[in-house]
């Protein structure tokens, strides 16, 4: 089995690209042939994965990297393809025409268009061409494989959920390794890209507004983005920059998530938050912004961490205030944790994904 996944590009930030490198390296563990194709020239740095780079940007990079996709896969005898956003998914599909290689066209985010610039009527035409051949369409939650089935009724059958590989024993490890001297004793964290849908203007409002009402924790927050200059600004002007650090992008973010004393997530739309899993994992009590798909379905509608109401400044202040009372309850204990999170194994993934091709 030569597994070769498809990617647009390679943040080493992105969640995505994180869940995706895990799944990755679960594969070479289970003997598999790996390689990574990634359409604009990034590498990953993925020890015994080769990297094989596609034509660039744009429609004229999308162009050659179809041609240079069907040769590598001739070439290289690619059985397996996994692809992850709409380029990566759109050339796979025209890269693949007449081959019997087995392809998996995933969607890791929520079906609002906002961000990416596709009107749901495009979107739709989009996975109904994906099913016209023999592939599958993987979803990475429940929810958002229900949302997807919805558009594309005909072809529900092969929309199938496959868990994302967030628990391995390397982010374990890792989690147990020392914090930056300079961290706060006692403190609330928030992990993410400095982008508008993942709501950081309106965690530091909401920090703010349960500020005036009791004394809080300090604010970590841990990212990089377009948005960092304009949040910077705004904690200034809310007069709470002495009590909000910025880290910036962390390539190991596990210790401060292991030691929070609270992990709060503030998206408005979320295909499924990996790192409430991670909290999970880690034993850290979470606060989520209940987003169309993915808080409710990790937090198993709030029996596993606090929801509220999604794009509502007062409702997640509240939520800061009552998990100051709630502390000592508010995170699951290990054994119902680790039961809970279990599905998000590397191993547990991988054999969702091996389900999905011997269908």
């Amino acid at each position: 089995m030569h597994i070769l996944f498809i990617l647009k590009d390679f943040k080493p930030d992105g969640g995505l690209e994180r869940v995706q490198q895990r799944l990755a390296r679960q594969f070479l563990k289970d003997g598999q042939r790996v390689s990574y194709f990634v359409m604009n020239g990034d590498t990953p740095d993925d020890e015994g994965a080769a990297t094989l780079h596609g034509g660039g940007n744009g429609i004229v990079g999308l162009l050659k990297s179809i041609v240079l996709l069907r040769r590598i896969i001739r070439r290289q005898e690619v059985t397996h393809l996994i692809a992850a956003k709409e380029q990566a998914n759109l050339c796979s599909w025209f890269a693949t025409l007449g081959s019997p290689c087995q392809v998996i066209y995933s969607r890791h985010a929520a079906l609002d268009c906002s961000e990416q610039k596709i009107s749901p009527a495009i979107l739709r035409l989009l996975y109904a061409l994906y099913l016209c051949g023999n592939g599958r369409v993987v979803t990475v939650s429940n929810g958002l494989r229900q949302s997807l089935a919805e558009r594309v009724p005909w072809g529900r059958e092969r929309v199938r959920y496959c868990p994302n590989a967030v628990v391995t024993e390397q982010l374990l490890s890792a989690a147990q390794t020392p914090m930056l001297t300079d961290t706060p004793a006692q403190f609330w964290l928030a992990v993410g890209r400095l982008v508008e849908p993942k709501g950081f203007h309106l965690l530091l409002d909401a920090y703010a507004m349960a500020l005036r009402s009791a004394a809080l924790p300090d604010l970590v927050i841990i990212g990089d983005g377009p948005q960092l200059d304009a949040l910077t600004s705004q904690a200034s002007r809310l007069g709470i920059e002495d009590r909000v650090h910025f880290t910036g992008f962390l390539s190991n973010p596990y210790p401060f998530i292991r030691q929070a004393r609270l992990l709060i997530l503030s998206s408005f739309h979320e295909g499924l938050p990996t790192v409430l899993i991670e909290a999970l994992a880690l034993g850290t009590p979470v606060l989520a912004c209940d987003c169309e798909t993915g808080p409710r379905e990790l937090l198993d509608n709030g029996r596993l961490g606090d929801l509220v109401k999604v794009n509502d400044v007062a409702a997640l202040a509240e939520g800061m205030l009552r998990s100051l009372i709630t502390q000592s309850e508010a995170a699951p204990s290990g054994e119902v944790a680790a039961e809970a999170v279990r599905q998000y194994t590397s191993q547990s993934a991988a054999q969702a994904y091996y389900q999905v091709w011997n269908q």
